[in-house]
């Protein structure tokens, strides 16, 4: 009975409330076969050109070089279907091994609709 009513149980309580609110993650899909061409300037001459593994509306999962660290800026250019993007801003997020993720920063709305029209695409033919 006192384990029920005591500061235990108390602890606990006070854990569960401190936890950090999950973070919900944007719906991802995966691309085969999409290249895309990471320039950074500041840390290379010539851009990379890797694999994407996947891409939402909010960034792009890649095969990363190690030279690109949490919070490198880079420009991507990569062609989804008939529609071409060009240097378009992004943070690296996460780097782990060889795969990582960038999340895009501001674009051009012209080029975010582009994006957001080939992403509808692949939702209703995946459902």
């Amino acid at each position: 009975m006192a384990v029920e009513d005591g500061p235990a149980q108390r602890l606990t309580q006070v854990e569960e409330a401190e936890k950090p609110p999950r973070i919900r993650r944007s719906r991802r899909a995966a691309v085969h076969g999409l290249l895309v061409a990471i320039d950074a300037p500041s840390i290379a001459s010539q851009p990379w050109v890797v694999d994407a593994i996947d891409i939402s509306s909010r960034g792009l999962g890649l095969v990363l070089p190690p030279e690109l660290l949490v919070g490198t800026e880079v420009l991507l250019s990569f062609k989804l279907e008939d529609q071409e993007l060009s240097r378009l801003p992004a943070t690296v997020q996460y780097h782990k091994g060889v795969a990582g993720g960038v999340r895009f920063d501001s674009w051009p709305l012209e080029d975010r609709a582009k994006l957001l029209e080939f992403l509808v695409k692949i939702y209703e033919t995946s459902e």
